[in-house]
């Protein structure tokens, strides 16, 4: 079986393991003839790991590069394939997200943080969302990983969202501070925690970041009774109270391995 992600116009493709070179090729090569907007065929060669939940690709056709202009939902994303994270495949996610806030934002004041941001993709559509129905928001766009933070910045240009959005590079646990020291808001109206699949919840930095009335968007994976229960664990300990939790499916990362999208506000 054959899985592929495309982004922009490059194409990521997941081989079984028992295929061979001449057959990885000739896949290429008839991909390449039937889609003549993607350039460059890329295998994935490793699972997406470590703290800045890359992966590692091997050319096999077309241009040999990673980098690429990804459209998606009325933006346009730069970044690098293999230096940053991007799935394509929350596209209908970061759209939902992004109404949902619309929903809920009432003036320019409202302040918005997106954790785990990569190249901007949550912030961008949330910011273009509100600048089409003439609303605002502060917008601040979270992530580790420094080349990520680099096309974010070129992404908020690229999108013309500068009044909207502002990009803070940082570990998220050391956020708090960083936002302190940088002057910028320290209690937020709406946190969305585009999580990866990592063992901390990160739960208790967005608590410090949340006021009465936050409204939290929380990403978490497994089943839906794991994802409950780690929420309510980290809230029990904060001693803090939440109104309840509201979660729906928002997709699978792997077999059998779903992503949940949990919303709870404070009280």
């Amino acid at each position: 079986m054959i899985g592929y992600d495309l982004i922009g116009d490059i194409a990521i493709v997941k081989f079984d393991r028992e295929a061979k070179e001449n057959e990885k090729k000739q896949f290429a090569t008839v991909f390449l003839y039937k889609n003549r907007n993607i350039k460059t065929i890329l295998e994935k060669t490793d699972k997406i790991k470590g703290r800045l939940r890359i992966h590692k690709t091997r050319f096999l056709l077309g241009e040999d590069k990673r980098e690429t202009i990804h459209k998606e939902n009325g933006c346009l994303f730069k970044l690098n394939v293999d230096k940053t994270y991007f799935s394509p495949r929350l596209s209908n996610e970061r759209k939902v997200l992004a109404e949902e806030i619309l929903k809920e934002v009432n003036n320019k004041k409202d302040k918005v943080l997106v954790m785990f941001a990569g190249v901007a993709p949550f912030p961008v559509i949330i910011g273009k969302t509100l600048k089409l129905k003439n609303k605002s928001a502060q917008i601040i766009s979270n992530e580790i990983n420094r080349n990520a933070c680099k096309y974010a910045e070129e992404n908020v240009r690229l999108n013309k969202l500068q009044e909207y959005v502002k990009i803070i590079q940082c570990d998220a646990k050391k956020l708090p501070e960083k936002l302190k020291k940088e002057k910028l808001p320290e209690k937020f109206d709406f946190i969305m925690m585009a999580r990866p699949n990592l063992k901390d919840t990160f739960i208790s930095t967005a608590l410090k970041l949340a006021k009465k009335g936050t409204i939290i968007y929380y990403h978490g994976f497994g089943t839906e009774q794991k994802v409950l229960d780690e929420i309510k664990a980290d809230i029990k300990k904060s001693k803090k109270k939440i109104s309840q939790i509201k979660i729906r499916k928002a997709g699978d990362i792997a077999p059998r391995l779903n992503r949940w999208q949990a919303t709870f506000s404070i009280k």
